[in-house]
């Protein structure tokens, strides 16, 4: 959603400069023919910002920085998740071997149950 609204506001600041120099042409109706094409691109970008509620437009190295901050976000949460699913796994073989040992009959004492190693670091 962040690259969609950041490449709306991009089109919109080349729309708004079109516009900002409608002002100092000399043929202000002959310009505004011209450019006509990018008149409605503006009013049309401006609504979608509006509908996905971007009332001021910030700067596209702010976007930028925000979507860098999310990916490097995710990132981190990636990381970390991969480190929850081994010490999970290790967790899930520890519970094994107690339960091994638990449900192990007294009678066959001389027999040892099979146990998995885990190597914590």
């Amino acid at each position: 959603m962040q690259k969609i609204i950041q490449k709306h506001c991009d089109s919109y600041r080349l729309c708004l400069k079109v516009i900002e120099d409608y002002k100092s042409s000399k043929n202000p109706k002959a310009y505004r023919t011209k450019h006509q094409a990018e008149y409605q691109l503006h009013d049309s970008l401006k609504k979608e910002l509006q509908d996905l509620g971007v009332t001021k437009i910030p700067s596209s190295n702010k976007i930028q920085k925000q979507i860098e901050n999310l990916e490097s976000e995710q990132a981190v949460t990636v990381r970390g998740k991969k480190e929850l699913q081994k010490k999970r796994k290790t967790l899930d073989i520890i519970q094994q071997n107690f339960s091994v040992l638990l449900d192990a009959p007294e009678s066959s004492s001389n027999l040892l149950p099979t146990f998995s190693y885990v190597f914590l670091p």
